[in-house]
């Protein structure tokens, strides 16, 4: 699929290999569509549904997903590059094992997100949710996570030297490191 714009369609299919190139998706519905496989280029998402969606193992670049509902959608093993998720529900998604460069997400909803064995590069994250997101085995330094919610986070001891938080969030990450503070 190249150089076409769909506005407010529900898709409705099973799609072996799919490329999507120059693409502009606006008020669609991809929650009943299966994908064996799909790779995403220089493509726009604005108000789109695509939960639950398996888009593991696959490549999006130069992508921008606005509006959007991705809960429990699935891009682990995915190679993710210029990306940007702006005001999208995430919640649930699996990114585990990704490979993320220069990806952004902002006033996104990541609850319950797995960040889990990712590598990045320029990975952004402004004002966004992260209550019970993981990130494990994920090397965080230099990560800046100050202007999010991060309660009840997952993250293990050998990988969180270098992560950038406010006051209050050290506080926060001292009880999920099982540190007593006492007055």
């Amino acid at each position: 699929v190249e150089n076409k714009k769909f506005d407010n369609i529900k898709f409705k299919k099973y799609y072996n290999y799919t490329e999507i190139l120059n693409c502009y998706f606006k008020n669609c519905n991809f929650s009943e569509t299966t994908f064996q496989g799909i790779d995403i280029e220089n493509t726009m998402f604005e108000n789109t549904n695509l939960s639950n969606n398996e888009l593991s193992e696959r490549s999006l670049n130069i992508v921008e997903f606005k509006n959007c509902n991705l809960v429990g959608i699935n891009l682990s093993d995915s190679y993710i590059e210029n990306v940007i998720f702006k005001n999208c529900n995430l919640l649930y998604a699996n990114f585990s094992g990704a490979n993320l460069k220069s990806v952004k997400f902002e006033s996104c909803i990541l609850d319950e997100t797995s960040f889990n064995e990712i590598k990045w590069k320029d990975l952004f994250f402004d004002k966004c949710k992260l209550k019970g997101t993981e990130f494990v085995k994920t090397k965080l330094k230099d990560l800046d996570l100050s202007t999010c919610n991060i309660s009840d986070m997952a993250l293990d001891i050998n990988h969180i030297k270098g992560l950038i938080v406010s006051y209050d969030q050290a506080v926060i990450l001292s009880t999920i490191l099982g540190i007593k503070i006492k007055n």
